[in-house]
């Protein structure tokens, strides 16, 4: 059975955040909730750090663009009251036939 691979590098601005360990928390709050509740594999991809902006990359594996894009979009739902959002890059790969 063929899978459809999909990777996104998440842009956040974290307006609550003031120290690099209020990034932290929020930024791995994030990865884990990716990890546990939706599916995702997820990394911390900012460089370098900085307090108050995070890039996130998530990816996973499903059967349809659409099942995958719906567990990003609640991901995303769960976590945007410590967040605003800048972008959304998008990566695709079809497994094929």
């Amino acid at each position: 059975m063929a899978g459809l691979f999909m990777a996104f590098r998440v842009r956040v601005k974290l307006p609550g955040c003031r120290t690099l360990k209020d990034r932290r928390a929020v930024v791995q709050g994030m990865v884990h909730t990716a990890r546990d509740r939706h599916g995702f594999s997820a990394s911390d991809l900012t460089h370098p750090l900085k307090i108050d902006y995070a890039e996130v990359g998530f990816a996973a594996v499903g059967q349809t663009e659409d099942e995958i894009r719906r567990r990003l979009d609640r991901l995303m739902a769960t976590v945007e009251s410590e967040i605003d959002l800048l972008g959304i890059e998008e990566h695709i790969v079809d497994g094929g036939d």
